[in-house]
């Protein structure tokens, strides 16, 4: 129910091709309106509905991207390089294969409303690397872009396509129409420059667009290194790197899908022969006596130190709260009493 507003009942009474089955529940008669709208007109009850989307779109931070198809992913909780990950839009076939698996899964929303490239689905593989835990030292580095090599669809009979839905490079170059080139037209793995030409070309303020992406980026990964920056023990000399992927809305908000550690960093493609050596001579340069200003890792926060034992889980929204830009170029740091 949303707020005791609008229960099942309501939502299968406007979706008329669910039933009660759909729900596990038996039918023995045609469904029927709500009680409470049975004396209302037609346009009384969408002006009800269209009341209670405005609350959504308030109260539920995800309202944009869930659609209309309740298309959800499940993979394992401890999978690589796409195994194991299946796309579903019934519960009970959702449950049954997740509950089915001997380690445990998890089950995340597909975000139906995703950008899409030439029709095809992409996510955006972002890499992120702390140097120091405490004080809390965080880089980034150029993303580059993976896509699909098939048209986007959440038809039914699509969703068992992963070379239409899973962006890894790795599923994707078995499909046989893999292209490694960095080309708007047909390459399946784009630099941050060929998807702000296509911005440019396709949509009014493409630079600003893509200027929007970044910083979400940004704000995203500092967000996930917090959550866990009081879990992680600090070893001088030491560093994590982590790849981020992201998918993007057709409203350009970006969504974090997950955070993996050690990330694939093999070449073969355009795109990955120029950025991996580029990235991994960067790391060194930043922990040896160069330093930063030969290294292709680009400082975006930079912390005070925080004694271990004042550092308690519910000061993280103040710490948030409190983080400004070190400069003009969105890198950011956080005041610590």
């Amino acid at each position: 129910d949303v707020a005791g507003v609008l229960g099942i009942h309501h939502y299968l009474w406007i979706r008329l091709d669910l039933s009660w089955k759909s729900f596990m529940v038996t039918r023995t008669k045609d469904l029927e309106p709500p009680h409470e709208w049975r004396s209302l007109t037609s346009e009384e009850v969408s002006k009800r509905v269209a009341d209670v989307f405005s609350r959504l779109k308030l109260e539920h931070v995800q309202f944009g991207m869930d659609g209309v198809r309740n298309v959800w992913l499940v993979k394992p909780g401890c999978g690589t390089r796409g195994n194991g990950i299946k796309c579903f839009d019934g519960m009970r076939e959702l449950l049954c294969y997740a509950a089915g698996r001997k380690k445990g899964a998890i089950a995340q929303k597909y975000i139906e409303n995703c950008l899409l490239l030439h029709d095809k689905k992409f996510d955006i593989r972002s890499w992120t690397l702390v140097s120091n835990w405490n004080p809390l030292t965080a880089w980034i580095h150029e993303p580059y872009m993976r896509i699909c090599t098939e048209s986007h669809s959440l038809d039914a009979d699509s969703l068992k396509n992963h070379f239409k839905h899973l962006c890894n490079r790795c599923v994707q170059v078995k499909s046989g129409k893999y292209e490694e080139q960095d080309s708007e037209e047909d390459g399946s793995m784009w630099s941050v420059e060929t998807l702000k030409k296509y911005l440019e070309e396709n949509f009014e303020g493409g630079e600003s667009l893509w200027k929007k992406v970044e910083d979400q980026i940004r704000r995203i990964s500092l967000m996930c290194l917090h959550c866990v920056q009081d879990l992680i023990e600090n070893k001088e000399g030491c560093f994590e790197w982590f790849g981020l992927d992201y998918v993007v809305d057709d409203n350009f908000n970006v969504w974090l899908l997950e955070c993996n550690i050690s990330p694939d960093l093999s070449m073969g493609t355009e795109v990955l022969d120029r950025l991996v050596p580029l990235a991994v001579r960067g790391v060194f340069d930043l922990l040896s006596s160069k330093g930063a200003a030969t290294s292709s890792w680009e400082l975006v926060f930079c912390g005070k130190e925080i004694k271990r034992e004042s550092l308690q889980v519910d000061q993280l929204p103040c710490l948030l709260a409190s983080s400004e830009p070190v400069n003009s170029d969105g890198r950011w740091c956080v005041r610590a009493s």
